[in-house]
């Protein structure tokens, strides 16, 4: 229940008026590890989802195939849908209330499900898709209910045990998925996360108390659509270059058009009395450079994210006997023939073969494990000594993992460790980097704070995804056979079959990324005391005056 516990220290500057909990430090260590484990949870729906459905993109497929190239949309646009509403969303926790958006937020998320899972029309199921997306901004709101709830010394375990529920999908889904996959149908995938919703919704109101912290001003519309469209319209284009062609003015059109409404945007913000969030604020170093870093850190995860499996489920035998029995049987010749006839190009001795199951079972497993216990750990580390320190370890191990699977790939055991070194750096980032927003952000602004984090994030995934794309594109696998016209011999790609070298390029790429952002954090002068679980930064550096606090 949400209880009557008050705070037992001096009071925080909360702007308050409406219904709430102030901190529970009078309430018993069984009260707060189950809020902070249901608040996880909730927000748990966001990996959770993107796990479970991004494996089974081709099954969808088979539903909708005429859709050919456009069923990528499905997954650009919880990216696109979810980078946009973010920021508003996050402001609207900061506004309202964090419990009450987090439940709104997961009403939209279970009709989106539902709809997914019993529609046969794509334009619905992509609008069940944008309803769930909604609901991407609740692993930034998450941060900031745990801030107002938890007690201060907590607080940073609890935020890194948040980054760690990151692992904890990273179990779940591949054997969840895989067996719902593998016994009925994709459906069964959208059935599953709306069973999870119905569980975890009835808990998130019962034990989860709503925070008074409340921000005594207008919801700046101007702002949130500006700032909404620009993150949208480059978001298009770096989901779609590689298709549309990254230099055709119909391609980059959209992104310079989201560069002159973000340039708008920043203008606005300097001129409004009640910004989305203060720009001084967000300009200055202590919260710029950790932007900057997670902008990095998500070249890296996403890149990871994409190449590790890909590379491991790709089945390189599977593949050549396709094509030669493809081609036996176009022209009506033997395989042992077309064997002698055909020959292939680029090395594929990175192909492990893996089913998604057995992806999960052999690799996967290691990364979550090691992610999970990274990210409390990480957590104390900043509380006893600062966490910049745990920052800079995660960006240096990631980058160092990044740099292993470069070098060496070619059998499960050598991925596996190499994963599972990534999973400590994984870890320690998105405790250190959530933690860091905690101490730098004022107490009223937290959700938006962590709001821009997942922003910067998810323009770091999009441009590390589209360079590992653009890479790969000019490191197609490729196979030489008779001509047709039966003079010479013709040489073609292998559609989404890339080279060794390919993957070899793009994780050295990504190593790159993650160490600039190490090097970006060794220059960062906040984070280098112990953290406070948030009480350094109530001052706000711009004060802003009160309105009337918006109606419930």
């Amino acid at each position: 229940m949400a209880g009557n516990e008050r705070t037992t220290e001096p009071p925080d500057d909360r702007s308050t008026g409406t219904a709430g909990v102030d901190r529970l430090d009078g309430a018993s260590t069984r009260r707060i590890i189950s809020v902070a484990a249901v608040i996880i949870l909730f927000a748990e729906v966001v990996p959770l989802q993107y796990a479970m459905v991004l494996p089974a993109v081709q099954k969808v497929g088979t539903t909708w195939p005429e859709v050919g190239s456009n069923l990528s949309w499905m997954v650009i646009i919880i990216a696109l849908v979810g980078g946009a509403t973010t920021p508003l969303v996050s402001k609207l926790a900061d506004l309202y209330g964090k419990r009450r958006v987090m439940l709104q937020c997961s009403v939209s998320f279970l009709a989106g499900s539902v709809l997914c899972a019993v529609t046969d029309s794509w334009a619905l199921f992509l609008l069940g898709r944008a309803l769930q997306a909604t609901a991407f901004a609740m692993t930034a709101i998450a941060v900031g209910l745990i801030r107002d709830l938890l007690p201060r010394r907590h607080i940073p375990i609890a935020v890194g045990a948040l980054a760690a529920g990151f692992g904890f999908s990273g179990i779940l889904s591949p054997f969840v998925g895989g067996a719902l996959t593998d016994h009925y149908s994709w459906r069964s995938l959208f059935w599953f996360l709306v069973v999870y919703g119905a569980v975890i919704i009835p808990l998130m109101w019962l034990v989860v108390p709503e925070s008074s912290v409340r921000v005594r001003e207008r919801l700046d519309w101007p702002g949130a659509i500006l700032l909404g469209g620009g993150v949208a319209l480059a978001l298009v284009y770096l989901s779609n270059g590689q298709v549309w062609g990254w230099g055709r003015p119909s391609a980059w059109g959209y992104l310079a058009a989201g560069a002159v409404v973000l340039a708008l945007f920043a203008v606005w913000e300097t001129k409004t009395p009640m910004p989305m969030m203060n720009p001084r604020l967000l300009r200055s170093p202590k919260v710029s450079m950790v932007l900057a870093v997670g902008f990095l850190s998500n070249m890296v995860i996403g890149g990871i994210g994409y190449i590790v499996p890909y590379m491991a489920q790709t089945d390189g035998e599977a593949i050549k006997n396709q094509i030669l029995q493809g081609a036996a049987a176009a022209a009506g010749q033997p395989v042992e023939v077309m064997r002698q006839a055909i020959t292939f190009q680029g090395d594929l001795g990175y192909a492990l073969g893996f089913s998604l199951l057995a992806f999960a079972a052999h690799i996967t497993i290691g990364m979550a494990v090691t992610s999970m216990a990274a990210g409390p750990a990480a957590g104390l580390w900043g509380r006893r000594s600062g966490l910049r320190s745990p920052l800079i370890a995660g960006m240096a191990i990631m980058a160092g993992a990044s740099a292993l699977l470069a070098l060496r790939h070619g059998d499960w055991v050598t991925v596996l460790i190499f994963y599972g070194i990534y999973g400590i750096g994984f870890g320690f980032y998105y405790s250190a980097a959530n933690n860091l927003i905690v101490e730098t952000v004022p107490e009223r602004e937290s959700a938006i704070g962590a709001g821009m984090l997942a922003v910067a994030q998810s323009f770091g995934a999009a441009v590390g995804t589209a360079a590992i794309t653009a890479i790969l594109s000019a490191n197609t696998f490729q196979m030489t056979s008779p001509s047709p016209t039966g003079q010479g011999t013709v040489t073609s790609d292998i559609p989404q079959v890339y080279t060794d070298t390919g993957w070899t390029m793009s994780l050295w790429a990504v190593a790159a990324a993650g160490a600039l952002g190490a090097v970006i954090a060794v220059l960062m002068r906040s984070g280098r005391t112990p953290a406070t679980g948030g009480k350094a930064p109530d001052a706000d550096p711009e004060p802003r005056t009160p309105v009337a606090e918006p109606a419930a």
